[in-house]
């Protein structure tokens, strides 16, 4: 793996800048910009400052990023406010958890030097925003203020490091839950499925598969495995990028009516409130709230399910490089772990 690779293209750093894949902005608004955050919690007590917690980037990269950055901003602030964010405001949502998410991955092959020879990133930031299926859940945990601040969750586990598609984000008392993926939304929300995938290259991830036309309704629940927590709101957004040419996606009049822009394979944003309600469309105008009671829940309890999500993520998953069954295990067992934590 090179030493210094830009976390958004993966090319060596030009006019070289450095991003705080946990925006200053983020930083500062939770008060966490004078202590230090756990690197590898449990298995290691290594420490560092979040305001340190930043990595090479290209200027022109960097500024582009930035101004989804500003975007965000906003929206996350409303959000954690309680008020109602807009179909377009939830997809720029999970733009900005598509480029956390690679970030944090990314991130741990500067720190941690064991992973600096276990794994070659083949694709960055830049590649994976809005590029598959994608899901955003959002509740609130009862803590303590002195509690408070920013978490990730799940960033160091086993299936993570290898299939970074899944993870918890803690911002305060507010937990996100977030996935993307193939066939993670669409099947149930009217879309195409893709089937017989077959990879034809695992080092650039190209990969061959036949697609199936979408039953134009949706179901419920949109992903079979996952249920939301009672008091939730759960955003949905299926991703027709890899195939937005084909017939069964470009003339098809339900996936056109519900999606934002056909021409870069963005679809519309899906809600549910809590876990029994009906899924909707929203358009991009749409707007719809975020207020939701508090729950009793522990940290053992949000890595459990950060877990939970991953594995789900990586059974969605069309094409995968190695074995399910394997992955499961592993799942199983630090699960098992986690489980012996919880207080009763």
């Amino acid at each position: 793996m090179a030493d210094k690779f830009c976390v958004f293209c993966g090319n060596k750093p030009q006019d070289k800048n450095l991003e705080h894949v946990i925006p200053q902005w983020l930083i500062k608004m939770t008060g966490r910009e004078r202590k230090d955050v756990f690197v590898n919690f449990p298995e290691s007590e290594k420490h560092i400052n979040f305001m340190n917690y930043k990595f090479p980037a290209c200027t022109k990269c960097n500024s582009k990023y930035a101004e989804l950055e500003a975007k965000v901003r906003p929206i996350m602030i409303d959000v954690l406010d309680n008020k109602p964010i807009s179909g377009f405001q939830a997809s720029l949502l999970m733009d900005w958890f598509d480029k956390v998410r690679v970030g944090l991955w990314l991130s741990r092959l500067y720190l941690e030097d064991e992973m600096k020879y276990e794994i070659t990133p083949h694709f960055y930031i830049d590649s994976r925003v809005a590029q598959t299926d994608r899901m955003l859940s959002i509740y609130r945990i009862n803590m303590h203020n002195n509690e408070k601040g920013i978490s990730f969750i799940g960033t160091t586990s086993e299936l993570f490091t290898y299939f970074p598609s899944a993870f918890i984000l803690l911002i305060n008392d507010v937990c996100f839950v977030n996935a993307a993926t193939h066939n993670l939304v669409s099947p149930r929300v009217g879309f195409p499925t893709m089937t017989q995938a077959h990879a034809l290259d695992p080092l650039s991830g190209k990969f061959s598969f036949e697609l199936q036309p979408g039953r134009h309704a949706v179901k419920n629940p949109v992903i079979t495995t996952f249920i939301p927590k009672q008091d939730s709101i759960t955003f949905y957004q299926p991703i027709v990028k890899t195939f937005a040419d084909d017939s069964l996606v470009s003339k098809d009049k339900y996936i056109i009516e519900h999606t934002y822009d056909i021409s870069n394979g963005l679809g519309g944003v899906f809600v549910q409130k809590g876990n029994v309600g009906n899924t909707r469309y929203l358009t991009q105008s749409d707007r719809i709230g975020t207020k939701t009671k508090p729950i009793e829940s522990s940290v053992p309890d949000v890595v459990i399910e950060a877990l939970k999500i991953q594995n789900i993520a990586h059974d969605k998953n069309p094409v995968m490089s190695y074995e399910s069954e394997y992955a499961s295990n592993v799942y199983q067992q630090i699960v098992n772990k986690y489980k012996k934590l919880k207080v009763h």
